[in-house]
């Protein structure tokens, strides 16, 4: 699918041709390119899904059509006070962007998740969260070989925090026939086990800095990006 929407890209004189590498962005993105909103999926890898999941996943990229779906959610800025934090900690400014890209695209994953939950979809994101995390033996590899190298596990770092977000908002619901006791239990445990490869140092303040993002969102999704990388630069 990356291949697809490049080369799409391309054909149409758009410069811009990167997409996530994260799980969650090959499976099912959307675009507006053709000022039509479409949905695109990856059959081989959404077949892997279950039926939930697979309600869930649809539901969760049509939230973002119809809260981010317009061209003022493309363009973010770093604000002036993450320039010069990231300075400070040996951060060059492609750095500090691709970690922004990253960034946006995790605030906009938990704002959707808080749309659908808002909305009572509870069932489908729960298992769509249950199936998404899972960590790779490529992550893993990855970590060992970066994890010495501040750019580089800073954007390792703030790439977890993507999924992790994504599932807040369905933790902070209260126990009910909606959500279970067990259902919370088992996504707790799921995002332990999606962590515990790296050091528990990295565990602890990646999670820390999950909360204190999630706690700290208001309506205004560019507010929200912009305090997202203040915050995510702890990770640095």
């Amino acid at each position: 699918m990356r291949l697809f929407l490049r080369d799409e890209k391309l054909r149409m004189g758009i410069l811009n041709t990167e997409q996530g590498n994260d799980v969650q962005s090959l499976i099912c993105t959307h675009d507006i390119i053709h000022n039509n909103p479409r949905i695109i999926v990856c059959y081989e890898l959404y077949k892997e899904f279950s039926k939930l999941a697979r309600f869930g996943i649809l539901r969760h990229e049509a939230a973002h059509m119809a809260l981010h779906g317009s061209l003022e959610f493309r363009i973010f800025r770093i604000p002036e006070e993450c320039r010069h934090t990231a300075t400070i900690k040996g951060l060059d400014m492609p750095t500090l962007d691709t970690a922004l890209n990253y960034l946006a695209a995790a605030v906009m994953d938990i704002e959707a998740t808080k749309f659908l939950i808002k909305h009572e979809y509870i069932d489908c994101q729960a298992q769509f969260a249950l199936e998404l995390l899972e960590p790779s033996d490529k992550d893993k590899e990855t970590w060992k070989g970066i994890k010495l190298n501040r750019p580089a596990k800073f954007l390792f770092l703030t790439a977890l925090l993507r999924p992790i977000l994504f599932v807040q908002p369905i933790l902070d619901l209260p126990r009910s026939k909606k959500f279970s006791a067990e259902r919370q239990i088992m996504l707790n445990g799921k995002i332990e086990r999606f962590v515990e490869y790296l050091e528990n140092t990295e565990q602890n303040k990646l999670v820390q800095v999950a909360n204190i993002i999630a706690d700290s969102l208001t309506e205004d999704t560019h507010n929200n990006v912009d305090s997202t990388l203040i915050h995510a630069l702890a990770l640095a």
